[in-house]
């Protein structure tokens, strides 16, 4: 039997799509920091009405990729020092638990998919595509969360890892960091095939922190150099 969508259903799903497009758009730079994002011009570059926009407005205010600043407007939200550090934080202890949980349930089967991923990672490292690589080195983490098998945790990794995505453009730039996440990943890959559930659950973590790092050095030389 054929469900019937409601005007709510259509409304919702298109609330849904307009939250995806504009996130995307932040991620790309698009978008950039501190952007006004000015109502009218959103719903004629969007083809989309007010009501929409607005509720896809809070939801991103709530995601942190928006804030709304009294009686100024709409704003793509700052990048910053704390949020990364609070972010990346979080993420590589669920990420961590995710890889431990997922050693457990899936192992060699994972490890498997892991390599097909990240032999092609590497390729794109050795050719110097790193829009190439960061597309891989998503999905080499997506298929570690996927795995895991607990959706509540799934759900919550790729709210942190969407936020994470507006930082990692900074990162991968950086010097000896594509080859230092290769390294860390055939590492990673070593103790899934092994099922150390325990030591690729480090990994993982050491990994994820190892960003933090990167990022206080990449905000601190932004910073002397204005």
């Amino acid at each position: 039997m054929k469900i019937r969508a409601t005007p709510g259903h259509l409304h919702k799903s298109l609330v849904r799509t307009i939250v995806e497009d504009i996130e995307d758009r932040i991620i790309r730079g698009e978008l950039k920091p501190g952007e006004r994002l000015v109502e009218l011009a959103m719903c004629d570059m969007l083809d989309v009405s007010r009501s929409p926009l607005r509720e896809a407005f809070r939801i991103l205010e709530d995601q942190g990729f928006l804030v709304n600043k009294a009686r100024k407007g709409v704003f793509v939200a700052a990048l910053t020092r704390r949020e990364a550090v609070n972010i990346y934080t979080i993420r590589a202890s669920l990420e961590s638990l995710a890889a431990f949980l997922a050693v457990r349930a899936k192992g060699a089967e994972l490890a498997a998919v892991l390599r097909v991923t990240h032999e092609k990672m590497k390729k794109a490292v050795e050719r110097g595509d790193l829009s190439a690589y960061s597309e891989y080195n998503s999905q080499f983490h997506e298929d570690i969360i996927s795995a895991c098998g607990n959706d509540l945790l799934i759900e919550m990794l790729r709210r942190f890892n969407r936020q994470t995505a507006r930082y990692r453009a900074k990162i991968r730039s950086t010097a000896g960091r594509p080859e230092e996440s290769i390294r860390k990943h055939e590492e990673l890959i070593k103790y899934i095939e092994s099922g150390d559930a325990a030591l690729a659950e480090m990994v993982s973590r050491e990994s994820i922190l190892d960003n933090i790092r990167l990022v206080e050095k990449i905000f601190k030389d932004e910073e002397e150099a204005e």
